[in-house]
């Protein structure tokens, strides 16, 4: 079974490719690797906080377990802003991989940014040496 570790590297990975092919004529591709990373980095955080990750493609179910995760611990008040990140960046899924055009620039620099920033939340709050997690959080 994969932990949280996994989807973290994964979302790294994941990023790392984004970032790697962010250019005119691959705008769709970064986007589309974005997405997973974020994807990936919000099933670390639900794995961390609950044991439980998201099953199948519903952006609402995403929404639903970040939320679950984060109720009632340290994060809960970055809730609001992370969701709306997590959102953001979901609704362009199938824009950037199946409409077999590219994605507007301005459209893909923000959701490369919202993207950018989830993930290094998730690897923050995550990594923090054991002494620094929030009550309750292991």
């Amino acid at each position: 079974m994969a932990t949280w570790q996994d989807y973290l590297r994964e979302a790294d990975r994941f990023w790392n490719v984004a970032q790697a092919i962010d250019a005119p004529g691959y705008r769709s591709q970064a986007v589309s690797n974005a997405i997973h990373a974020v994807i990936a980095a919000n099933d670390a955080v639900c794995l961390f906080h609950t044991g439980q990750r998201a099953k199948g493609d519903s952006h609402a179910e995403a929404a639903a377990m970040l939320t679950r995760a984060c109720k009632g611990t340290a994060l809960e008040q970055q809730l609001p802003q992370r969701s709306r990140q997590l959102a953001d960046v979901l609704q362009h899924k199938s824009a950037s991989q199946y409409y077999g055009k590219q994605i507007d620039p301005d459209t893909a620099r923000r959701v490369m940014t919202q993207a950018e920033r989830f993930v290094q939340w998730v690897r923050d709050t995550l990594t923090q040496p054991e002494s620094e997690q929030p009550p309750g959080d292991e």
